[in-house]
């Protein structure tokens, strides 16, 4: 009240009005301040200043709540006032009346490539696929390039690996404008171990790359005299390399000499090595239910960071760069951190033990903007996920008991980070001669009996051999026969033929029954699927229980860890196999026999005498029984086979044993009714191992519904979220 006193008097100016005001009431008063400033009459706010490099201390402080007055971002040294050039980010933008070509334009990352492209400006686009459309999103998405005005052109059945085909691409793209930029995204994977690659696996690898790549650049230096930009994708498999991949990182290596030699003539090139990309492309297609991949030691990058990246990338000078998450930050940083010291870092507490360890975090002074940090940073650093509320009511007590759990955890898996990655041979097989093949087709297995319940039925895997079954089989309460399958044939028997042997073994030991419970492993779940197709045809219905095995899965393991690409070479990568499991090294022999009997006689020579317990007749019948399987697995079709109306419970083990498979193995399209799917510890082989099998043979709950109930809820609240797996992935 003392300046009305005074007779002072105020004046309240709506800033916002200034920017519709005429320009000589701006300078009247700007020279009103400037005025009131030189002689003293207008004073500044109390304020504290932070340089313009120190927004994040300046959001912290405010965010602390003990400021006075105003908090200032200084951007600008009043002595310097003629540096006034502030460093930015050039933004990539595209040419209306030029055209643009993408390789494998239609996958996952070359469709979002052709849209960020759409977004800045391209107007006349030319996408290349091996089939063209494949599903009506890849219609819709062009459509709607369309109606923002672009042309689309698809070339398909063109391969840019031959001359004539690529000169066609560039020519089509040329007739809608001038080339302004070419991507290569095309990409055939062959992956396997470099002893069971082959020069053919090199070239189908090569083709969409290397060739391609090399087609490109000899015809884009003479007919394309306005190109600006000639971009392949490479990938970090190529720059730290993987054991794996060695032919797809071999032709990212070329791709990556070419851009390097362009740039020496003074032509344009960029080569990016990307790492895992989760959202779309090849590793979305090889997450399971959205788990997260390791791949070549990088996390999955959201499309969104790429194109954000790409963006950059396209207005710098190098000719190689690379784009990757990489995996396990655990060098200094927040993650050196515990989830205590990490909140109180944020909280900016120096001391934890001035403050009540039953305080809610709220009222120690949280605001929106740590909790927001809190949230992300628990999430991102520690995979602890939490809600708002939980957040707003959590303690340092809770963080301290949260903490420890956390560190329980991290011990846990680092003892189980050792555990053998199996390959080969040594997936399929789990038992070879560590006890006599049993002869006998059905072989009574000693379970835990209880009255009133059926039989049930076991199929191994493709050794055959029902032994594999011990360590479980004494908790199952039903009689129990194992299904061998008979290693003395040594003629091709196809899946379908294998059931129709074990077929009258089933009906005899059904007892009449209208119902049925089999269950198969390995590949002898195929067996089982075709014996319950069989048995459905009769009239029969029941349970079928699939223990990591299913047509797509089997498939895949044949394809990614015993690549070949022909019978000869099968023939030799499944003795070479089987030769690891006991003594190493037979590949160069074999290589130079012509015969599967000449290839049998040499495998049989080098075969130490002791480290089989069966006899040499029956290793040579084992042998040629696991490489006719493999064939039969080849040929096995279930595309034209009629649904089964059964269900299906499929176990899964918690280390995925191949990659590029569906959540369900492709099993909800071999089925009528829903694929239920429970994972359990242990590998491919391991997972023989765990009770849950006998469990889920019993027919009853993989998880006690008590225990359940309490891994989530405390005091009556659930602490997290439930999700429920999503099963199809388009």
């Amino acid at each position: 009240m003392a300046s009305f006193l005074k007779e002072i008097s105020f004046h309240g100016i709506l800033l916002d009005n200034l920017f519709n005001t005429s320009s000589e009431r701006k300078i009247h008063l700007k020279e009103l301040l400037q005025k009131g400033l030189d002689n003293g009459l207008i004073k500044p706010l109390t304020r504290t200043v932070f340089s313009k490099d120190q927004i994040e201390e300046a959001f912290r402080y405010m965010g602390a709540g003990k400021h006075i007055g105003k908090v200032i971002i200084k951007i600008l040294d009043e002595k310097n006032l003629h540096d006034i050039s502030i460093p930015a980010l050039p933004q990539y933008y595209c040419l209306k009346d030029r055209s643009y070509v993408i390789l494998g334009g239609l996958g996952g990352f070359g469709l979002e490539l052709a849209d960020w492209l759409v977004l800045r400006g391209a107007r006349n686009l030319i996408l290349t696929s091996r089939s063209g459309f494949k599903n009506g999103y890849q219609r819709m998405r062009v459509n709607l390039w369309r109606s923002y005005g672009a042309r689309v052109v698809i070339v398909s059945g063109k391969d840019a690996a031959d001359h004539k085909d690529c000169a066609e691409i560039l020519k089509a793209a040329i007739n809608l404008a001038p080339i302004d930029a070419i991507f290569n995204l095309a990409v055939v994977l062959k992956d396997g171990l470099w002893e069971n690659q082959t020069s053919s696996q090199f070239v189908e690898s090569f083709k969409p790359k290397a060739w391609s790549t090399k087609n490109l650049d000899d015809l884009s230096r003479k007919i394309c005299p306005h190109l600006r930009h000639f971009v392949i994708f490479s990938s970090v498999s190529c720059g730290r390399g993987n054991a794996g991949q060695t032919n797809y990182g071999m032709s990212n290596s070329v791709m990556e000499r070419i851009c390097e030699k362009r740039v020496a003539d003074g032509f344009p090139a960029l080569a990016i090595q990307w790492g895992a990309i989760g959202d779309v492309g090849l590793v979305a297609d090889m997450q399971d239910n959205n788990e997260e991949l390791i791949i070549g030691g990088t996390l999955q990058q959201k499309i969104s960071s790429c194109l954000r990246e790409l963006n950059h990338l396209l207005t710098q000078e190098s000719p190689i760069v690379g784009s990757m998450v990489v995996a396990d930050k655990k060098v200094g940083g927040l993650n050196s951190l515990n989830v205590v010291d990490t909140v109180l870092n944020i909280m900016n507490v120096k001391d934890l033990k001035a403050i009540s360890h039953h305080t809610s975090l709220a009222e120690l002074g949280m605001d929106s903007i740590m909790a927001v940090e809190i949230k992300q940073t628990l999430e991102r650093e520690f995979d602890m996920f939490l809600t708002a509320q939980d957040i707003r009511s959590l303690n340092f007590a809770k963080l301290l008991e949260m903490n420890s759990q956390n560190m329980a955890q991290k011990k846990n898996n680092a003892s189980n980070a050792g555990d053998e990655i199996i390959t080969g041979m040594k997936l399929l097989i789990r038992l070879l001669g560590e006890e006599v093949m049993h002869m006998e087709t059905c072989l009574k297995l000693q379970t835990k009996e209880e009255t009133g319940r059926h039989e049930v039925f076991l199929i191994p895997g493709i050794e055959g051999c029902g032994s594999i079954f011990s360590n479980f089989v004494g908790n199952i309460k039903s009689p129990a026969t194992c299904l061998q399958l008979d290693n003395t044939r040594t003629d091709y028997l196809s899946i379908e033929n294998m059931a129709n042997e074990l077929l009258p073994h089933v009906l005899t030991g059904n007892k009449g029954r209208r119902d049925f419970v089999i269950a198969g492993y390995s590949f002898g779940s195929l067996v089982a699927i075709e014996l319950a197709r069989k048995l459905e045809a009769r009239g029969l219905m029941g349970r079928l229980i699939l223990i990591d095995g299913a047509p797509d899965l089997m498939k895949a393991i044949k394809d990614q860890q015993l690549a070949a690409s022909s019978n000869e070479e099968l023939e030799s990568n499944v003795l070479v196999g089987i030769m690891d499991m006991v003594v190493p090294t037979l590949s160069g022999p074999l290589q130079q026999c012509t015969s599967w009997q000449e290839k049998l006689d040499k495998f049989m020579a080098r075969m130490p005498i002791e480290s089989l317990a069966i006899s040499a007749e029956h290793q040579r019948n084992v042998c040629t029984a696991i490489y006719k399987r493999l064939i039969a697995l080849e040929n096995y079709d279930v595309s034209n086979l009629p649904p089964l109306r059964s269900t299906i419970l499929l176990l899964k083990p918690s280390m995925p044993t191949v990659r590029s498979v569906r959540y369900d193995y492709g099993l909800s399209r071999i089925t009528r009714e829903k694929v239920e799917v429970h994972t359990i510890e242990g590998n491919h082989v391991t997972i023989l191992d765990n009770m849950k099998i006998a469990i889920a043979i019993n027919g009853e709950p993989l998880e006690d519904a008590e225990a359940f109930k309490a891994s989530i809820m405390e005091d009556g609240k659930i602490l997290t979220p439930i999700t429920e797996p999503r099963y199809n992935r388009s």
